[in-house]
């Protein structure tokens, strides 16, 4: 819960005030209101506790509350004040602005004025509160930039990426000044920008931006002397439009599009890249790592030591290992003690060995290990000792299995919605079509509506793909509203009809349940042709709702199968069985069930979709 307001009320009326704190806290549970009758104590009472607002009465016992607020802002020039009087006139209320007040407000009869007052007070700290947070956040960023290795910068996004602004290192990281960047006489993607890395930093940047996302890139500049030093860049772009406006509405589309961001030197740390790189394999035999087994043996296989990893696998203690021979310890199963031999053979040899096993453990649960035997070398090249590392894959491989499934679960989803693009890209054929003959434009709007379900099928499949979840986020859902949208897209002809039968609401994820009434509407259009009728109700008695047509119905030899992806009932090979399936997949997705019979108003199938 975020801390109460503390106010400070100065009054030399102990009566009023205690009325006026009573009716405060009543009007704003979040503040919390102290009393003093004269300046002196409440002078006192600030040094002594954390205050958000003082409010004052100008006419108190031992000064007036002007003075009362020259003395405060003495010692607390930002604290807000306001001067709550009975006593209002022109040259008081002048007489306070100049002394720095925050607000002035004159008392009157009533309890409303408390009302005011205390929106009075949640304006003031608001203000106050937001102005220091800005000082702060303009203090951490002066702080910053004067601290940072490298340089801070605007620049327009357009080719050469001429800087508006640098501060910042600048002579050290590049041997320019900034002002020869800010004033054109250097532009940083010509004379900068290392020739062999512009056009590959440009497309970068520019992808971020047309994803609306924060850019990374690591390039070469070539700096006034002419070294070449490897940097490091993250910036985002600004809209100046969106900035100069205080409504972004308002805000100008055609003003220019810069960059902000920051530029450091990583040539060092580049080069210590590059050495960890090549040296990889050494790093990876730290005796001590948490996520490795790990031996240490000599050239003839006999156990020198292992670390406490290795150990946690087995029921045994470091003394009962050292000294045994590495392929009779009971970290390998039956069956792979003249491979381990051959492998330590192998390293022994000078081979960098790399396996793959399954070790037993003391609790009857094996674990999946892929590991290598490395020889260790003296300056002269001999093999002085071989370090065995393996690292435990079990729950690797656990997800590796899950991870082919929910590919598997998504190479059916986008099965499922390529077939979805077949409703909404046939009625943008024909609407145009018909628009191309007729030169009527409403067929252009209809086709419109299709071409935008198209988009967002695509948005859908790209972000389920991406989160692999294919039910994403739910929503409150007016089923017969979703009815109505399909309707329209699905464009069944002027005979067709649909009705709802009351009001009936869902949670759902919205892309999800669109997908599924469509597949629906789609199987009552294909199967019941250009006179189609559809209802739409809620379930008796149960959380769900139904669905049903006028169509031929369902054959109860085939209720069991409809759902099967590839199965159809259509005669000819138009269909492709893929369109009940996805309903299905939806369904269980949302954790659901789904039934399929006869319908109960209309002479067609019906299906019950129950959600609880």
């Amino acid at each position: 819960m975020a801390a109460p307001t503390r106010v400070l009320h100065v009054d030399d009326d102990p009566q009023f005030a205690d009325l006026t704190a009573t009716f405060l806290e009543r009007q704003n549970s979040s503040l919390a209101v102290l009393t003093e009758s004269t300046a002196a104590a409440a002078l006192q009472r600030l040094r002594a506790d954390d205050v958000d607002c003082i409010v004052s009465d100008h006419d108190l016992a031992d000064t007036t509350g002007i003075e009362f607020l020259e003395s405060v802002r003495e010692e607390y020039p930002d604290l807000p004040f306001i001067l709550f009087t009975g006593k209002g006139s022109e040259e008081v209320a002048s007489r306070a602005i100049s002394a720095g007040v925050t607000d002035y407000l004159q008392k009157e009869v009533g309890t409303d004025q408390y009302a005011i007052l205390a929106n009075r007070i949640e304006n003031a700290v608001e203000r106050s509160r937001s102005v220091r947070a800005a000082r702060r956040r303009k203090r951490r960023l002066e702080t910053l930039v004067s601290n940072l290795p490298g340089i801070v910068y605007r620049t327009r996004n357009e080719p050469g990426w001429p800087m508006e602004s640098v501060d910042g290192e600048c002579e050290s990281l590049v041997g320019y000044a900034a002002d020869e960047l800010e004033f054109g006489d250097v532009a940083w993607g010509e004379d900068v920008l290392h020739p062999a890395d512009r056009e590959e930093t440009w497309a970068v940047v520019q992808r971020a931006i047309e994803r609306e996302e924060p850019f990374e890139c690591t390039y070469r500049v070539v700096t006034a002397d002419g070294t070449i030093k490897w940097v490091w860049e993250r910036g985002r772009v600004v809209d100046v439009g969106k900035e100069q406006s205080t409504d972004s509405d308002e805000a100008d589309s055609t003003a220019p599009r810069v960059l902000e961001g920051f530029i450091t030197d990583v040539t060092e740390s580049r080069a210590h890249e590059q050495a960890l790189e090549r040296n990889e394999r050494r790093f990876e035999a730290v005796f001590n790592d948490p996520n490795l087994l790990v031996a240490l043996l000599d050239p003839d296989g006999t156990v020198l030591d292992v670390n406490q990893t290795a150990l946690q696998y087995v029921d045994l203690t470091r003394s009962e290992i050292v000294g045994e021979a590495f392929e009779s310890t009971p970290w390998w199963a039956d069956g792979l003690q003249d491979d381990v031999e051959r492998w330590v053979d192998a390293a022994a040899a000078g081979e960098y060995v790399e396996y793959e096993a399954t070790h037993p453990t003391s609790d009857d649960e094996p674990i999946a290990v892929e590991g290598v035997f490395r020889p260790v070398r003296d300056e002269a090249g001999a093999v002085t000792a071989l370090v065995v590392s393996a690292r435990d894959v079990t729950e690797r491989r656990k997800r590796e299995r899950e991870l082919q499934r929910q590919n598997d679960r998504l190479g059916e989803f986008a099965g499922f919605v390529s077939h979805d693009f077949q409703s909404p890209l046939s009625t943008a054929r024909g609407r145009l079509g018909l628009a191309l003959e007729t030169g009527d434009l409403d067929h252009v709007e209809t086709a419109l509506d299709a071409v935008e379900r198209i988009d967002e099928l695509r948005t859908d499949l790209a972000s389920t793909l991406r989160s692999g979840e294919i039910v994403a986020e739910r929503e409150r859902i007016v089923v017969g509203d979703v009815i109505e949208r399909v309707w329209a897209t699905a464009d069944p002809g002027a005979e067709a009809s649909f009705s709802v039968a009351g009001p009936t609401n869902i949670e759902a994820d919205p892309d999800a349940f669109h997908r599924l009434i469509e597949n629906l509407v789609r199987n009552s259009v294909e199967h019941g042709g250009p006179n189609a009728k559809v209802r739409v109700g809620r379930l008796d008695g149960e959380d769900g709702f139904y669905y049903e047509d006028d169509g031929p119905g369902l054959d109860p030899a085939v209720r069991e199968k409809i759902f099967l992806p590839g199965f159809s009932t259509k005669a000819s090979r138009d269909g492709t069985g893929m369109g009940m399936a996805s309903v299905r997949q939806t369904v269980l997705a949302h954790g659901w069930e789904i039934d399929a019979g006869d319908a109960e108003t209309l002479d067609g199938a019906r299906f019950e979709i129950r959600t609880g």
